[in-house]
């Protein structure tokens, strides 16, 4: 009976709404974004892996890659502009959070095709020397919303 209290007691603090705290942290974290976005317009590969940790790891569709010579290709493939959305922010510990998220991405290649397209991103943020940096970002393409299915003939 004392393990059911207590998962009822979890559920309910569960669902109490976002605290301040919570809401302060969002907004620490999303200086990340905010400062991402600009090195990005700036094509500077170089200040957006200063947003990470000495020993981070960026992960993408083609494994773990090198940060700023990924950074460095997509800028020579002509995108240049990033917005970024912060879907959801969850603290792991006082020096840890967990952030979701979703950027597009926007520009013109060699040939004045437009590019534009849509990656959903997971990012492990630590605090490392009293500042807020990305340990790990986990970003993928977002898939094309489902075609609806053919009436049967």
């Amino acid at each position: 009976m004392r393990g059911f209290g207590a998962v009822c007691i979890s559920l309910l603090i569960s669902a109490i709404p976002a605290t301040a705290s919570d809401q302060n942290l969002k907004e620490e974290l999303g200086k990340i974004g905010s400062a991402y976005e600009q090195y990005f317009s700036n094509k500077d590969a170089a200040g957006i892996t200063s947003l990470y940790t000495k020993n981070y790891m960026r992960v993408t569709e083609d494994g773990v890659v090198d940060n700023a010579r990924y950074y460095e290709n997509a800028f020579k493939a002509g995108v240049s502009r990033l917005e970024v959305k912060t879907t959801e922010v969850q603290s792991l510990s006082e020096s840890m959070a967990l952030v979701t998220g979703e950027s597009r991405i926007t520009g013109n290649s060699e040939t004045g095709a437009p590019i534009d397209f849509t990656v959903v991103w997971t990012a492990l943020d630590v605090r490392e020397d009293g500042q807020w940096k990305i340990r790990m970002l986990t970003s993928v393409p977002k898939p094309p919303p489902p075609q609806p299915q053919q009436a049967a003939k």
